[in-house]
């Protein structure tokens, strides 16, 4: 078989995007990742009564049960949908069995459950660790140790605790092995992740080991391992749209592709009250390739060391770029984010540079920052902003965010000011359901990017208008112009090969007031009541066929590899 390029006919792949319902494409078009999307997709697939989606179905299962080795709640879920069962392959019903037979939520957790609440890693580590001493055929704390260490960025305690005295059943044998492959994997060890991951045979589906040893391997630096490993998962897979896109990225290069954006560009920083934050990023800043760069940062009423922090870059950057090309901007009083943001973009020097970069003031960017966000310009000259994935700070497989796409319930009720959600519409959020393994790595339109680190065209930045002073201080205002953008057709573009490591606070200074709370449903009531059902309806389907056909234009590659 030849693909549609040569021949006028579709390749197999495309042939099996056409075959698959409409409402099914809308869901894969989000991704194949992700514990709660991946049995949405299942649930979905299993309604819908066509036998000829069971392998999609299936698939979603087991990868989601691959994503989630240890989680026992989910496979006791899994085990009791009696359709589900009768799809279910015999090692997969297995294994789910013995995972959910070992696996029991204490009686008691109200405990466990406050530890979380502090979100103290180390005393949550130590406490999982005493349960699981006690209780060391009890799954549930091995699980609960997984994913404390990871997001914690503690491999070495989630290892020791999970997999020490692991309980000896073959049925439990691929579990261990996946979760340590994924541990492995964390700590950037390609080849024993790879390794590990052949172990798990053929229990989470015969694409999920090539795929997690493909990625591991990439990670690594191994692309022609890489290569052969993900192609052959996608002959097993071929509705795997995270696959999909990655691996199309790696064929086509765009994962290593920088290009200088061709015209200058002013870099827009606004910062109350974080100095240290502040020089972290500014020494960032100098580090990276500024081509063609101005810097102009606005000091929003900050009562801590900030001038002197500002002071201090002045001599560095104009040695760097020439005089005048670092200007600094001082309020007497903390006018919010989006006045802050509307007091730059409307400042005369700006308006002389073909683009405009805002970025936070507690990020650090990798010193191609620019060139990649140049490639995605490149590729999609006509997205309204380009944004990218931003990553913790101390914890880079924790992703804060990445592509977003716009999912509207065109049935529910009509929009009612008395409510708390007046006019409910979201953001998808696969990234939050999984650590980051390289899925997310893909360039590809959304719906909306992070206002971390976006760039515009300067004329267009302007053209739309600013940022909502009505949604200050929460950060829905980037949120709210980026649905503007939808609206008009000029969807923002995901550039995920370009990580922007962001210092969110962690432990218990990253819980906020109840004040803080407030404000924040607040400003999102607010932000529903600016946008009309129907018209972020048509934006809705707007971006689905955006993306169904950036994906079809994708499937020319990945046929010609498959096949050859």
């Amino acid at each position: 078989m030849t693909d549609g390029l040569d021949t006028g006919r579709p390749g197999p792949i495309t042939a099996l995007w056409d075959s698959l319902p409409e409402p099914l494409r809308h869901k894969l078009l989000l991704g194949f990742t992700g514990r709660l999307h991946l049995l949405d997709v299942a649930g979905w697939c299993l309604r819908s009564g066509d036998p000829g989606l069971a392998p999609v179905a299936v698939d979603a299962v087991r990868t989601a049960f691959g994503e989630n080795p240890l989680d026992g709640a989910m496979a006791g879920d899994l085990l009791a949908v009696e359709p589900l069962r009768q799809l279910l392959p015999e090692p997969t019903r297995r294994a789910l069995a013995g995972l959910a037979a070992h696996w029991r939520r204490p009686d008691s957790i109200a405990y466990y459950h406050r530890l979380l609440a502090r979100r103290d890693f180390g005393k949550t580590l130590d406490f999982i660790e005493q349960s699981a001493a006690r209780e060391p055929d009890n799954l549930f704390w091995r699980e609960q140790a997984v994913a404390m260490g990871l997001t914690g960025n503690d491999p070495d305690r989630a290892e020791a605790v999970a997999l020490a005295g692991f309980p000896d059943l073959p049925e439990l044998a691929p579990l261990k092995a996946c979760a340590a492959a994924r541990i492995q994997a964390f700590r950037g060890r390609g080849v024993e992740a790879a390794r590990l991951y052949r172990q798990v045979g053929d229990v989470f589906g015969p694409a999920f080991a090539g795929l997690g040893a493909g990625l591991a391997m990439l990670a690594e630096g191994d692309r022609a391992s890489a290569n052969l490993l993900l192609l052959d998962a996608l002959r097993h897979a071929p509705w795997n749209t995270s696959l999909l896109l990655r691996l199309h990225d790696l064929l086509a290069g765009l994962d290593q592709e920088v290009r200088p954006l061709g015209g200058s560009v002013a870099v827009l920083l606004y910062s109350w009250n974080k100095a240290v934050e502040l020089d972290a990023t500014l020494r960032s800043l100098l580090e990276s390739e500024l081509a063609g760069a101005s810097l102009f940062v606005l000091d929003n009423g900050s009562t801590d060391d900030t001038p002197e922090v500002l002071r201090s870059w002045q001599a560095r950057f104009d040695s760097r770029l020439g005089p005048g090309r670092f200007r600094v901007i001082t309020l007497p009083v903390n006018i919010g984010a989006p006045a802050a943001r509307n007091w730059l973009m409307r400042h005369e020097a700006v308006a002389g540079h073909d683009y405009a970069c805002y970025l936070d003031d507690d990020v650090e960017i990798p010193a191609d920052w620019l060139l990649r966000l140049g490639a995605a310009v490149h590729h999609y000259p006509e997205a309204g902003v380009w944004g990218c994935k931003v990553v913790d700070h101390a914890n880079a497989a924790l992703i804060q965010s990445a592509d977003s796409h716009l999912l509207v319930d065109e049935d529910g009720p009509p929009p009612d000011l008395a409510r708390l959600a007046p006019n409910p519409f979201r953001l998808s959020d696969l990234h939050i359901q999984t650590l980051d393994g390289g899925l997310f790595d893909i360039l590809r339109p959304c719906a909306s990017v992070t206002g971390c680190c976006h760039l515009f065209r300067t004329r267009d930045l302007l053209a739309f208008g600013d940022f909502a002073i009505h949604l200050s201080p929460s950060q829905y205002d980037d949120m709210e112009r980026d649905l503007r953008l939808c609206e008009a057709g000029r969807f923002p573009v995901y550039q995920g090969h370009l990580a922007v490591r962001h210092k969110k606070r962690t432990g218990a200074a990253s819980r906020v007031s109840g004040r803080e709370e407030g404000n924040a449903l607040g400003n999102k009531y607010k932000m529903q009541t600016m946008h009309g059902r129907d018209g972020l309806a048509r934006a809705m389907h707007a971006e689905r066929a955006l993306l169904d056909a950036d994906l079809r234009r994708k499937l020319g590659l990945l046929e010609r590899a498959v096949l050859g």
